[in-house]
This record gives C-alpha cells, structure tokens and sequence, in this order.
C-alpha cells in the first residue's frame, strides 16, 4: 500500500486512513512524496524545468520523517519512504507503474470547479491514469 503526502490538510487525513488500513490488513506501507520541479517560462527561451530548491527538499524529506515517525508510533512495523522530484502525476504515475501497489491513498485538495478546470488537481490526474486502485480521502472524512 502506498500513500501520497505532500504536507497539505487532506495529505495528513490520506496517512491517517493508509495507517488504518495497513494495521487492520497487516500491509507493508509506503509514504511516497514528489518535491514539485518548476517551470520557468522567459521570452528568450522555451519553458525551462528547473530543479527543486535546496529547502524544498528538506521540507519534503522532513516531511516523510514524520509521516514513517507517526505510523511507527501507530503500531506499523514495515514503513517505508519513496522521495521522488518532478511533475507529481507523472512521477506517482511512474512509481505506481513500477511498484504495482494493490492501493494508493491520497488526499483530495477540495479545489473548487473553476480552479480544477484551469489547473488540474494531482488526485483527478493520478486517478484516471493509475493501473491499482486509488483511495481519495476528501475533507472530514478520516
């Protein structure tokens, strides 16, 4: 089982549930975060990628200490962390595609329709591409 966090409200309730699930189905879990890369975009070049920051990695790999801390300390003896740096879709996309996990949890940002249309959301990206299934956790449900 494997579970996306990325420091957000609905991420804590996405580990919350993955913590759960794994203690009553006795799963190994996995706490998977992508630090975001970012795109620049100037008149005199295409957009250009360009590598998380120094501190962004830090808050990221942070981020996973505590998560593993937290389902330890819940009774989870076999946790895991995956760091990951990218496009967050594509990046869970590619681990799923090549761990094939029986789930993912992950939590639901709540954007409203207007945002989600202009943006996107990772949830509504990962779950119409991914080859397992995919919990979402929305807001006040875990």
């Amino acid at each position: 089982m494997v579970v996306a966090i990325d420091g957000s409200p609905g991420a804590q309730r996405a580990l919350d549930e993955a913590v759960q699930l794994a203690k009553v189905f006795s799963a190994a879990l996995t706490v998977l975060a992508v630090v975001p890369a970012h795109t620049v975009y100037s008149v005199q070049r295409r957009a250009e990628v360009v590598e998380p920051r120094e501190e962004d990695l830090r808050l990221f790999e942070e981020l996973l200490s505590r998560a593993l801390e937290a389902a330890r300390r819940a009774g989870l003896s076999t946790v895991t962390k995956e760091l990951m740096q990218g496009e967050p879709v594509e990046e869970i996309l590619t681990y799923l595609d090549d761990r094939r996990p029986d789930l993912l949890v992950m939590g639901a940002r709540g954007l409203s329709r207007a945002r989600r249309l202009l943006l996107g959301s990772v949830s509504d990206g990962v779950i119409h591409h991914a080859k397992c299934s995919v919990l979402v956790v929305r807001p006040g449900s875990a």
